[in-house]
């Protein structure tokens, strides 16, 4: 069986927008995010802030510059898992398949490999750990009520900035 991680129509590109969105909040982002634009290509819904495509800085030490890339690759694994998450668990309301799981986890260490030099096992327990958080987030009913109110505002409104994410979601930081 082939997986498939493509839209399927403009709901689910818009609950996969959404699942980014949450991820980058909850795992602290928001200053590395300029906007969600819901007509974007798949590949460029969120946009993040010139920060985000740090490529080295002189004026840095060496680990400082690594920890940063390696927060960002962080954030940006987070909002991919989160991505397929939310399409899942909150729109379709059934679980990942271990198939889509396991193809998530192999594009994972690719990148891990490529942006942070991390070893397999380094990058695995990563991708687990932020796994694990993310399925208990969607799994969370306080939070799939604001998920749907995001992505109905965001269906409405087709783009949002970085404070009007922040602002839509700011119930999260009372679950």
């Amino acid at each position: 069986m082939s997986v498939k991680l493509s839209y399927r129509n403009e709901d689910d590109k818009c609950y996969g927008a959404t699942g980014m969105a949450v991820a980058v909040v909850v795992f602290d982002g928001e200053d590395m995010l300029s906007a969600v634009d819901l007509d974007a290509e798949a590949d460029s819904i969120l946009e993040f802030a010139n920060d985000f495509y740090f490529t080295g800085n002189p004026g840095l030490s060496a680990k400082a510059a690594w920890n940063h890339i390696l927060k960002n690759f962080n954030l940006e694994m987070a909002a991919t898992i989160a991505n397929v998450m939310c399409r899942n668990m909150v729109l379709d309301r059934t679980a990942v398949s271990a198939e889509i799981k396991d193809m998530l986890g192999k594009c994972v260490l690719d990148e891990g490999s490529s942006w942070c030099n991390l070893e397999e096992d380094e990058t695995r327990r990563l991708f687990e750990k932020n796994y694990t958080y993310l399925y208990r987030v969607f799994n969370h009913r306080g939070v799939q009520e604001v998920v749907h109110d995001f992505a109905n505002a965001l269906k409405r409104r087709r783009r949002m900035t970085r404070l009007d994410v922040i602002e839509q979601l700011r119930a999260l930081s009372m679950l």
